[in-house]
């Protein structure tokens, strides 16, 4: 009876797959690949995932440019807007022979009217 005891190996068993024969007679043991198809989906999805937000970014990326052309043409308006007002706020403000003189203007250039012995001439060539 042998004095020591062989302690029993803490080492991971391994899957064995059919054994090969190498040239000097010694086993040879290759492990077997668990779980592939779980990393094939895993990186698939992360593909996936990164397609997503590629796209979505460049979706969000259109928009902006199409939400600042409407700013943009919304700030042209408002200053038409604006220096209309100020007219408006001016013209309110004519009194006596600027408010006649105003009213004249307006008549003769928004409504074509003559005044008394004055005489309107038409270019029919064009030409002015």
């Amino acid at each position: 009876m042998p004095l020591f005891k062989k302690k029993p190996s803490k080492k991971k068993a391994q899957a064995v797959v059919p054994e090969a024969q190498s040239a000097e007679g010694l086993k040879e043991i290759k492990p077997v690949k668990k779980h592939k198809k779980r990393y094939i989906l895993l990186y698939l999805a992360a593909i996936g995932f990164a397609f997503y937000a590629v796209i979505t970014i460049i979706n969000q990326n259109v928009r902006i440019a199409e939400k600042k052309a409407e700013l943009s043409e919304l700030k042209q308006e408002i200053n038409v807007v604006e220096i209309q007002s100020d007219y408006i706020q001016k013209v309110r403000g004519y009194k006596g022979q600027q408010l006649s003189d105003y009213m004249e203007k307006m008549a003769k250039e928004e409504l074509g009217f003559v005044g008394e012995g004055e005489r309107i001439f038409i270019n029919v060539a064009g030409d002015q």
